[in-house]
């Protein structure tokens, strides 16, 4: 394995940590792509918490001058895939793929994972879990977003797939998850979830009690369960003291 393919494995492997991209940018420098290298560099700098506002300009100014006239060569640099869209840049990589439904992802798993920096899938509609839940390359994933719907069996089928417990954002917005839904989230099958977005869904007092009740669900920095039909104080209650300031509802 090359230099730049052990970095790009890294980052594909830890694509949360900053390490990874700023040793690439260093070779990209030492490689001859020295503007590829600040842009990471810059992004990088621009996503850390709690940069002064002082040190923050300079590298704002940098990101507009590279996504002005650098990222469009860049974007096209990316397999061109069909029923594939590719997000926007990151901390110097693309991070996200996107699609109308699974089909595609499954068509092209290989190729969309290729990308080293592809850790966040959004769909529009899942229609069948199980295909989605068979590709090995979902092992990337740490976030995943569906934007207007499943039906419960569709996002059970998925859920029992093995190749996503590393997932750390799971955001199910909008999407009518009902109580079956979340008795399989709080299960324990994702046990690294720091987000958990649920709300305006069906969500009723049954399933809020079994996210109170779990003992899987240790890391939530952050659990939105607002527009939810959840009424009994005493559950409301439970997830309170379970979740504190996480809760959202």
């Amino acid at each position: 394995m090359s230099d730049r393919d052990a970095l790009l494995h890294a980052i594909g492997e830890h694509p949360e940590e900053d390490t990874p991209r700023l040793m690439y940018a260093d070779w990209l420098d030492e490689n001859g792509d020295p503007d590829r290298a600040d842009f990471v560099r810059a992004q990088v700098g621009l996503a850390s918490p709690g940069l002064p506002s002082g040190d923050r300009y300079p590298l704002v100014r940098k990101n507009v001058h590279y996504l002005t006239n650098f990222v469009r060569h860049w974007q096209a640099q990316l397999p061109r895939l069909h029923g594939i869209e590719w997000g926007d840049f990151n901390r110097g990589l693309i991070e996200e793929v996107r699609a109308a439904t699974e089909r595609p992802i499954v068509a092209h798993a290989a190729a969309v994972f290729a990308v080293p920096g592809i850790h966040v899938l959004r769909l529009w509609r899942l229609d069948s879990g199980r295909a989605l839940g068979d590709v090995p390359e979902l092992a990337r994933l740490r976030s995943f977003r569906l934007i207007a719907g499943a039906t419960a069996g569709a996002l059970g089928a998925l859920f029992a797939s093995p190749h996503l417990a590393r997932l750390s954002v799971l955001d199910l917005y909008g999407n009518r998850v009902d109580n079956t839904v979340v008795a399989e989230i709080a299960d324990g099958r994702f046990p690294g979830l720091t987000e958990l977005r649920l709300g305006a869904n069906i969500i009723g007092d049954a399933g809020a009690l079994a996210l109170a009740r779990s003992p899987h669900l240790p890391n939530l920095r952050l659990i939105d369960l607002s527009g939810n039909p959840i009424q009994d104080r005493a559950a409301r209650t439970a997830l309170r003291r379970r979740f504190g300031s996480a809760l959202k509802l």
